[in-house]
């Protein structure tokens, strides 16, 4: 079962949506579960301004993303690449075990957003 913090996360993801100014996006999936994650990041000298995502997946996906979302704001990369998968749960009060997978979503996505900025 989801945790009241997760099931909150889900309902009403504060971070959704499509950010129109951002200089970086990053994509993830797990193929195994179909989920997909899209972030979109405004960076400015190595620092989240903003950020945004998209979804396609499960309630896990949704809040281990919107939660990463607030815990790179105003973080310089590297700083955001240090994010493990028990901080993201442990900022949801944890996660069923059968969608720990989904943390990693948001950091990988972080990676190519990162990525993507640097090749810019």
């Amino acid at each position: 079962m989801f945790t009241e913090e997760a099931l909150r996360r889900f309902k009403n993801p504060k971070n959704a949506g499509e950010l129109k100014n951002y200089n970086a996006i990053g994509e993830s999936g797990d193929p195994e579960c179909s989920d997909v994650v899209r972030l979109f990041i405004k960076f400015d000298n190595d620092k989240v301004i903003d950020a945004k995502f998209q979804v396609y997946g499960c309630p896990g996906a949704i809040s281990t993303t919107d939660v990463f979302i607030d815990m790179i704001k105003g973080k310089i990369i590297e700083d955001g690449l240090k994010i493990t998968e028990k901080r993201i749960s442990d900022a949801l009060d944890g996660l069923p075990i059968s969608h720990m997978h989904c943390s990693k979503l948001p950091m990988e996505a972080f990676r190519n957003a990162v990525k993507n900025y640097n090749e810019k």
